[in-house]
């Protein structure tokens, strides 16, 4: 009976039996494969394009001399990762270059703004009267007139909030008289834009006379009421209307241009927001809703009785298709195609209020100011208003709250830095990350002199009564381009893709000798390991699973 420990050198005695030869014959492949490894390398260094890689084996040489060949080679590889990096960095930071691309752009082809003019006086003494005899009839209480005319100064503080001082308790106080009494029957909450809708001076009452390219137009039709940051003013192409113009209609002169003749009388004043005797000039975007705080808006403060110029310097911002492949947040810009707008604006299908880079902050501002304040100024449009379900006009009762936000509305930040000093302003900002401008853009600037105004009375015409048209109290505004050109620039990228490679090449060759046959050899060299090592890795496969398959079919044969 043989023994459990016993043991000989009979096949069927071996576990996994492999014989003499196919162990050899593994090491000697192994030996062989790491053999022919070091022989390719050390020919690869010897021949390779390469200068100098031939001095590390070179038998003329000694080992000190070697050792020095290969501190040389070692320190120019890290200069060369080194530089290379830099230069990399260099490119990403610098991937995009706005160039001028033609000096002499026909200005016909450049929008003219819209011109949005608000006079100083914000609500209409004959309107306020007419409203506080209303307020009076409605009252309960036997009151005059005075004391409703009053109280109704108080809305001028909806203008006001740079050193304002409110009385919390009066303004609380008339806000909820008006809430009871001063709404109409199908209204639920005070309606504050249609009030002051009602008690801002009208148009046709301050804007007399109309003049495009020396040509009169109608006045109640080139001027409309439209909502800017000081409440309803006169905005002259609210529809863009002179967006493409031929040579003759080109704007560029002061007899040319946009001349419009104003009420410049003081007989109806009743709350001034300025401390100044002059009115306001907004220079936006037809499609921007005007307010300086969210840029692009040129504000210009002409004097009454005064013949002032307004010359119109426009630079066009375009951006090459090229640049359509990167992300906007990484061209820094939206191309038309990818400008997003409310569903509010969806459904009223309304194009006064298209996707631009103001238009964007406004609509975050809106959404800062009613989260905090739960109202809405009645300045601000309702087609930027994202959501309207629960939406009321601020009142009386709301100034409070929104003078303590207001430096959060005025600043705005659309990329937050750390600089030191600026914590606070930095945190107390308004934050609008999603807000890129436009990838083709228009950009204005302003010039402003004026002249008095004799010289425009006395070119009048004078009628049978020796009486002008208009009487001395009155300003005349002339808005027009001041050149005939305009610049035209272009963002692309800085570097195109053969440039780059010229410029890592140029590198290369400094500090190694680089070339295209270098690449070629080093290439093969490594796909021809790579490939003998995936062969090799199969063939083992191979082998192990044919191997598996006959240790499973073997017959043991044990005593």
């Amino acid at each position: 009976m043989a023994k459990p420990g016993t043991s000989s050198n009979a096949i069927w005695w071996i576990k996994n039996p492999k014989t003499a030869n196919e162990k050899k014959l593994k090491g000697l492949r192994k030996h062989s494969l790491g053999s022919a490894f070091c022989l390719d390398m050390t020919d690869l260094l010897k021949n390779i394009s390469l200068q100098g890689y031939n001095k590390l084996l070179s038998p003329d040489l000694t080992l000190g001399e070697r050792l020095i060949w290969l501190l040389l080679h070692t320190v120019t590889a890290v200069s060369l990762v080194v530089v290379l990096s830099l230069t990399w960095e260099q490119f990403v930071a610098q991937s995009f270059v706005t160039n001028l691309k033609d000096p002499l752009y026909p200005v016909e082809n450049v929008p003219f703004p819209a011109v949005s003019i608000c006079t100083n006086n914000r609500i209409s003494r004959k309107a306020a009267l007419e409203y506080a005899e209303e307020l009076r009839r409605s009252s309960p209480i036997t009151r005059p007139v005075e004391y409703y005319l009053e109280r109704l100064n108080y809305l001028r503080d909806f203008y006001v909030h740079v050193g304002a001082t409110i009385d919390s308790e009066d303004f609380v106080s008339f806000q909820t008289f008006l809430d009871v009494f001063g709404t109409w029957q199908n209204e639920t909450f005070f309606d504050t834009r249609r009030i002051m809708i009602m008690l801002t001076p009208n148009c046709k009452d301050y804007v007399l006379k109309c003049t495009l390219a020396n040509v009169d137009i109608p006045c109640q039709s080139a001027f409309q009421e439209r909502l800017t940051m000081y409440g309803p003013c006169c905005t002259f192409n609210t529809e863009n209307k002179l967006k493409q113009r031929n040579f003759k209609n080109r704007l560029a002169s002061p007899e040319l241009g946009l001349t419009v003749v104003l009420n410049s009388s003081h007989s109806d004043y009743f709350a001034p927001i300025l401390n100044t005797n002059g009115y306001i000039v907004m220079i936006h975007n037809a499609d921007d809703y005007a307010t300086v705080s969210s840029s692009n808006t040129l504000e210009m403060f002409p004097g009454q009785g005064e013949d002032t110029y307004l010359q119109i310097y426009a630079r066009v911002v375009d951006t090459d298709d090229s640049l359509k492949s990167f992300s906007p947040f990484g061209r820094r810009c939206y191309f038309e195609y990818e400008m997003h707008i409310s569903a509010h604006e969806q459904a009223t299908n309304s194009p006064a209020y298209m996707y631009t880079f103001p238009n964007c902050i406004t609509r975050c501002r809106i959404r800062s100011i009613m989260a905090l304040c739960r109202c809405l100024p009645f300045q601000l449009p309702l087609q930027l208003v994202e959501n309207l379900d629960g939406v009321v006009y601020c009142t009386l009762s709301h100034l409070p709250c929104i003078n303590q936000y207001m430096f959060k509305w005025r600043n705005v930040m659309t990329e937050r830095h750390l600089i030191e000093g600026l914590e606070r302003e930095v945190e107390e900002a308004l934050y609008c990350p999603q807000c890129l401008p436009s990838c083709n853009d228009v950009q204005y600037r302003v010039s402003m002199s004026s002249l008095p105004i004799d010289n425009y009375l006395a070119s009048l015409k004078v009628d049978e009564n020796n009486q002008t048209q208009f009487s001395e109290d009155i300003s005349v505004l002339r808005v027009y381009f001041g050149d005939p050109n305009a610049q035209y620039y272009i963002r692309l990228l800085n570097n195109a893709w053969f440039e780059i490679f010229s410029t890592i090449g140029n590198i290369m060759s400094i500090f190694v000798g680089f070339c295209m046959v270098a690449i070629f050899e080093i290439l093969f060299f490594f796909i021809k390991y790579i490939y003998q090592g995936c062969d090799r890795i199969v063939e083992q496969n191979l082998i192990d699973r044919n191997a598996k398959k006959l240790e499973e079919k073997k017959l043991y044969i044990c005593p």
